[in-house]
């Protein structure tokens, strides 16, 4: 067959051009003297140029994949430990440290972003173990630092998830664990999860790096890894729930009542289809005797299902249940004073408020120690008397108080706590002044406000409220259509009185929110009815109480509907 040049190169050591010709899969070298006859020769034959290629030595070498060289990577795993332990926990904690010893490990396994072109799955590293779990199982820190070490190879690319299997017999509080040893620098894993033992969740727990990615943008080697979490988290909806289980799924609130015990105690299925709020905690207990969709409840002291990473940690359930004990102290000794004395306990004025943070509830309600002897229950007397020197029967002093005293009467606080406090999405802006109503005319009445532009323009430094609109100055927190149809039930009640508010806000030039005009609406009780009266920033003492009521109603609305609207 035909022949073609190849390439032209000097050799090391030589300064002679030489030419390589191909052939039938053979290469022939020709010296420059016969190389220039023949390129004569030809050049008279065929009457054009060779096309010669000229390159340095440098790239006339053969291409050999770099060998992957493996070393290793230093992680350390800090796990919290418990402040205390039931005698349970204890067996279990030194038997995990023996078990340990023998291979009952904690195993953790490195898995990189990147997939393995062999086998079309994450990179991953050798499997490692928690060294000295045995030898630190006695410490009584808050927090315990172990180490461990990964092998991989110089492939493996930038980790991206661990799993860690728990072959202990007990759970652990996985904290946090950094690796360290990678070319791109230190890699953390924020865990703050329980791991629970194999034995009853056999799956591997995956804990992913703080480095975000969008959906799309998800590394190959991490997509499948992150699509078992979520179904991991969301569950199947089957079974019983168990108190270590982590899943969120959701169910409808079938369990309110109870009519196996009796007819008056059952209660309508909130959720579904059509409002499928309120939801909850699916928990897949058995239905009751008497109603298949009505599920059993449990009854305390048993706990109720929640999964476990959002169960109370020791300080946060030690400080809910001191709440929950000064909350019963503070509701619970009043009623007692009140049903033995006939003496009024009334405030009479705000140092008698004050006197609730300093002095507490013995000296403000006048008990002693006789007093508390006639009480029933000698063990809650003992600890009312252990607890009454310390600060449990004080109220906890908001911080503003701490400041100023008298901050609460100030609108500029009462904007703020309008965007701190517990509800400020239902802050909106307002777009029609005044606002309408969506209730039915002929049940609640007009729908237009009873707001006017001579109640806020005085408010407004300078501006028209059309220029206030048209700049978004003025803000709405309006629970008029919410509370009106309830107003008269609420009024029923002995010791109750509300009204629906609607609160009008106004934005400072220093960017704060300042009350300028305060709605307070009853139904209709009557064609000749006064049912809507609008109440406006002070001007002299009288109005100013007047002022700080119709704040307080704003106050107990916001409260209403954070309980009863949000937290549904």
């Amino acid at each position: 067959m035909g022949s073609g040049l190849i390439e032209r190169s000097t050799f090391l050591g030589s300064s002679k051009v030489h030419t390589f010709y191909q052939k039938t899969n053979q290469l022939f070298w020709v010296n420059s003297v016969s190389q220039k006859r023949r390129v004569g020769l030809r050049r008279k034959a065929v009457g054009v140029k060779p096309v010669v290629a000229a390159i340095s030595e440098n790239l006339v070498r053969a291409v050999v994949p770099e060998k992957a060289v493996k070393y290793k990577v230093r992680g350390v795993v800090t796990v919290r430990n418990k402040n205390k332990e039931d005698l349970t926990e204890t067996l279990f904690k030194h038997f995990d440290a023996f078990t340990d010893k023998i291979g009952r490990n904690v195993v953790l396994e490195l898995v990189s972003t990147e997939i393995d072109p062999k086998n079309k799955a994450p990179k991953k590293s050798n499997q490692a173990v928690l060294k000295d779990w045995s030898e630190k199982s006695n410490l009584k820190t808050e927090r315990v630092n172990y180490i461990t070490e990964f092998t991989v190879d110089s492939n493996f690319g930038n980790p991206g998830a661990i799993t860690v299997t728990n072959k202990h017999q007990k759970e652990f509080f996985l904290e946090s664990i950094t690796i360290e040893g990678f070319a791109s620098g230190p890699v953390h894993f924020p865990c703050n999860s329980w791991v629970q033992s194999s034995k009853d969740h056999p799956a591997k727990r995956i804990f992913f790096s703080n480095q975000p990615y969008l959906p799309s943008e998800t590394p190959s080697g991490l997509r499948a890894l992150r699509e078992q979490e979520l179904k991991d988290l969301r569950g199947d909806g089957q079974g019983v729930r168990k108190l270590s289980d982590r899943v969120y799924d959701f169910d409808v609130y079938n369990d309110l009542g109870n009519p196996d015990r009796g007819i008056d105690l059952t209660r309508p299925t909130l959720g579904g289809q059509k409002i499928p709020y309120p939801r909850r905690c699916r928990t897949g207990r058995l239905p009751t005797d008497t109603d298949m969709h009505a599920e059993s409840r449990l009854e305390k002291p048993l706990p109720m299902y929640v999964p476990r990473d959002e169960q109370f940690e020791e300080s946060k359930m030690n400080s809910f249940s001191n709440g929950r004990l000064k909350g019963t102290l503070h509701n619970l000794l009043p009623s007692i004073k009140a049903n033995i004395s006939a003496d009024n306990h009334n405030f009479k004025g705000f140092s008698d408020i004050d006197s609730l943070y300093s002095e507490g509830l013995f000296l403000k309600l006048g008990l002693e120690d006789d007093l508390l002897k006639k009480l029933p229950l000698p063990k809650v007397v003992g600890k009312i008397q252990q607890s009454s020197q310390g600060d449990l029967l004080k109220y906890n002093t908001p911080k503003i108080l701490s400041k100023d005293r008298f901050a609460w009467l100030r609108d500029d606080e009462f904007g703020r706590q309008a965007i701190a406090g517990v509800n400020p999405v239902t802050i909106e802006r307002l777009e029609v002044f005044p606002p309408v109503s969506k209730l039915d005319p002929q049940i609640y009445g007009p729908q237009e406000s009873a707001l006017k532009e001579e109640h806020i323009l005085g408010h407004l430094n300078g501006m028209t409220v059309q220029q206030a609109l048209d700049e978004n100055k003025l803000y709405i927190v309006d629970y008029h259509d919410i509370y009106l149809p309830f107003i008269d039930r609420i009024n029923a009640l002995d010791g109750r009185k509300s009204y629906a508010t609607r609160t009008v806000f106004f934005l400072s030039p220093l960017g704060t929110l300042k009350p300028v005009a305060i709605e307070l609406s009853l139904p209709l009780a009557g064609p000749t009815s006064r049912s809507k009266r609008v109440v406006t920033p002070p001007v002299d003492a009288t109005t100013s109480w007047i002022w700080q009521l119709a704040k307080a109603h704003v106050c107990s609305n916001d409260a209403g509907v954070h309980q009863l609207v949000n937290h549904w």
